[in-house]
């Protein structure tokens, strides 16, 4: 019985003893769980990041164009129709990203001595979270775009 074992060592001086059960719970409980808190660490700030690097991307292409912006505002586009143009431009800047990443992970991957499983519902999930993170980026880009005064197409 290793309960009895156990009980038996436990009573020796300086020593500890776990049962199998025991073990898988620290095994468990402690390493795995440490590990999967300190991945999902990684991908918080590693998300946030990206963010901020898609923000900025799209903000400077839409500050690259304020003048385009204001010709248009200037002939009568929504505001509805422009945001919208900013935001599938992040969105395919992200899905372009995201496409060469999915690529380059599938083909590079035999390459590496350490093989990290993608598996489709994760695949799926990192495609929700990139649109996610293009749609949020852009909102800065988008409302530069929308503040566009119509004067500034004839240089006012």
């Amino acid at each position: 019985d290793p309960d009895a074992v156990a009980e038996s060592i436990r009573r020796w001086k300086r020593l500890t003893v776990y049962t199998r059960i025991q073990m898988q719970g620290i095994l468990i409980d402690k390493l795995i769980a440490t590990a999967a808190r300190q991945i999902g660490m990684f991908l918080v700030i590693l998300a946030v990041v990206s963010a901020a690097i898609v923000a900025f991307i799209i903000y400077t292409l839409t500050l690259g164009k304020i003048r385009e912006i204001a010709v248009l505002k200037l002939i009568g586009t929504r505001n509805r129709t422009i945001a919208g143009m900013i935001l599938q431009e992040a969105v395919g800047l992200g899905l372009i990203g995201f496409a060469v990443g999915k690529v380059a992970a599938t083909f590079w991957a035999p390459i590496f001595p350490k093989h990290v499983l993608l598996e489709t519902g994760d695949a799926l999930r990192g495609f929700v979270a990139v649109v996610v993170i293009c749609v949020l980026a852009s909102i800065v880009a988008i409302w530069a775009a929308i503040k566009v005064d119509p004067a500034e197409a004839v240089g006012g």
